[in-house]
């Protein structure tokens, strides 16, 4: 009886007692929660004091995409707010206190040439961030960008709209050195344009509301820009990934889901709801999110991006964000696009973004 045992044993519940063991170690193999850094602001809503977001990750959330991917007892989604974007975000990353960073590509190049242990494992087009305007007071004598000459304008450096900003400047003759720039974030540049402290104000959407109360004048925006290879990334820190790998390769996949359901037209009447119930009234969010949504979510890492986060890192060197640029074998490796490419396929969206 006793040989009968062992042989049980060793032949029927050993390999037993091996998938116990394998699968707790698949449920040891997740976290207890997901922290996603993200842009606050003044476009940002609350509920029960928690910042509503309207980006990718909280859409995923809204959607149940999530929930389908880890089920119910799946790692917590978490939301981080900075409104210092994404400079915070760096510091952040840089910390460890949050797992995925979603913000612009100019930080991005400040925090990724100095050195953070991060690297993107998804990207955003500049139409990705919607529309920035340039706007003064509504009795101001200017009547176009070149009357700006010598003025103060407010805008916070290092960030994707500070490009914007110069590249807007650019296109209308003047350079930085022709206005002065007022390094401000969002609601300090608002109250510093209400107090007269400054003669124009560069930012999203929020203006749109000042404009039709009269407060302001719009002089233009970025959608007269005829070349922005602006950029967002999303990236992973290397401490989670190292942890958790097939966690992030199912983040990925979700984030990938997320961005074709809102590249769908079908989906656009939705998609402006779910934005306007956590942000700005709904006529000024689809004035911001007309034109094409499948060029505006398109997070696919290509040639075209590591041509971007080039052009970049040129900037960053000419306007004194970074101290010497990169070459482009340096540049590529900030990116880990096989996350991205095997959820592509297992998604069947190889050719779906352009």
């Amino acid at each position: 009886m006793q040989i009968v045992f062992r042989f049980l044993a060793r032949f029927v519940l050993a390999p037993f007692a091996a998938l116990v063991l394998h699968g707790a170690a698949c449920a040891a193999a997740l976290p207890e929660r997901i922290l996603f850094g993200e842009i606050g602001g003044t476009n940002v809503t609350n509920s029960g004091g928690r910042p509503l977001s309207t980006g990718v990750v909280a859409l995923a959330q809204h959607l149940g995409f999530f929930e389908a991917e880890f089920g119910k007892d799946g790692p917590r989604i978490e939301q981080v707010f900075f409104v210092g974007t994404g400079p915070a975000q760096n510091e952040a990353l840089a910390q460890g206190s949050i797992d995925f960073g979603t913000y612009g590509g100019v930080p991005n190049v400040i925090g990724l040439s100095n050195g953070i242990p991060a690297h993107i494992v998804a990207a955003r087009r500049a139409s990705g961030a919607g529309t920035f305007y340039l706007a003064v007071h509504a009795a101001a004598p200017y009547q176009g960008i070149k009357d700006l000459k010598g003025k103060r304008i407010a805008v916070q450096k290092g960030t994707n709209p500070y490009r914007s900003l110069i590249q807007l400047l650019e296109s209308n003759g003047l350079d930085e050195k022709d206005v002065v720039i007022t390094n401000l974030q969002g609601p300090e540049a608002l109250v510093a344009f209400n107090a007269s402290a400054v003669d124009a104000i560069f930012d999203n959407s929020n203006l749109l509301i000042l404009r039709d109360q009269g407060k302001v004048r719009v002089l233009s925006d970025t959608r007269s820009l005829t070349h922005d290879n602006s950029q967002f990334g999303v990236l992973v820190s290397d401490r989670f990934e190292r942890a958790y790998p097939d966690v992030v390769a199912r983040v990925v996949k979700v984030l990938l889901q997320t961005s074709h359901w809102a590249s769908e037209e079908k989906n656009r009447e939705e998609l402006l709801k779910f934005v306007a119930e956590r942000s700005i009234a709904y006529k000024y969010v689809a004035e911001d999110y007309s034109g094409s949504l499948k060029t505006r979510f398109n997070p696919v890492i290509d040639e075209s991006s590591i041509a971007a986060y080039d052009d970049l890192v040129k900037f960053a060197v000419k306007y004194r964000l970074i101290r010497k640029g990169v070459d482009e074998k340096t540049i590529r490796s900030w990116f880990k696009p096989e996350y991205q490419q095997t959820a592509l396929k297992e998604l069947g969206l190889e050719n779906y973004w352009d």
